[in-house]
């Protein structure tokens, strides 16, 4: 049966996005960035722009989950040659967010990459413990102050290598949060794969 691409409109047959669209989405040019204390690596797929930014908004905002579905295929073929973790970790939600929007968009990738690269996603490991005011309109500094102490993982990942699955990575300053958390419970090493990255990340 036919389809229309969602960004072109064009006929698609039996895909999402078409070719042409799919050859020129804004690929994340640097595939890998180095980390820091608290991640070790981050890897996202594309860079959080037109029509990126589209896609990602129609998934999170407007509940289109086989838009995240494919853009999570999106990012398993991006990490086919990463290395393996023990575990997907999906960055949380508040729990307003949660029953605002009714799903949890992380969860949704973590689930289709534990399915395509045979790895276990963890979708409650790590909780959101305390509600904290909107980060949109805040920088770096503000940021982490913002998230100090929201987040909890009551495991023991001993010796463990965690992936934590995010959507869109901005300053990266909610990654950090969680990623400390996860390497105080005990993770070897913690990387983070997103859908999306800012063009000029705050954080490399």
């Amino acid at each position: 049966m036919g389809q229309d691409c969602v960004l072109c409109a064009a006929p698609s047959h039996a895909h999402l996005v078409c070719n042409e669209c799919v050859a020129a989405l804004p690929r994340f040019q640097e595939h890998v960035l180095r980390g820091n204390a608290r991640y070790d690596g981050v890897v996202a797929a594309y860079e959080y722009r037109f029509p990126v930014d589209r896609l990602v908004q129609r998934f999170k905002y407007a509940g289109d989950l086989a838009i995240g579905r494919w853009l999570a295929l999106e990012l398993a073929r991006r990490v086919q040659a990463e290395r393996r973790p023990h575990l997907f970790v999906p960055m949380p939600l508040t729990n307003t967010r949660l029953r605002e929007r009714g799903f949890n968009q992380a969860a949704q990738v973590a689930l289709v990459l534990s399915a395509r690269l045979r790895v276990p996603a963890a979708l409650r490991m790590v909780e959101r413990v305390r509600d904290a005011p909107s980060q949109s309109r805040l920088g770096r500094r503000a940021r982490r102050a913002n998230l100090r102490g929201a987040f909890r993982c009551a495991a023991s990942l001993r010796d463990k290598d965690v992936v934590l699955v995010d959507d869109v990575i901005t300053t990266g300053a909610s990654a950090e949060a969680v990623c400390g958390v996860l390497k105080r419970a005990g993770a070897r090493r913690v990387d983070v794969w997103a859908l999306a990255r800012t063009p000029d990340p705050g954080v490399r």
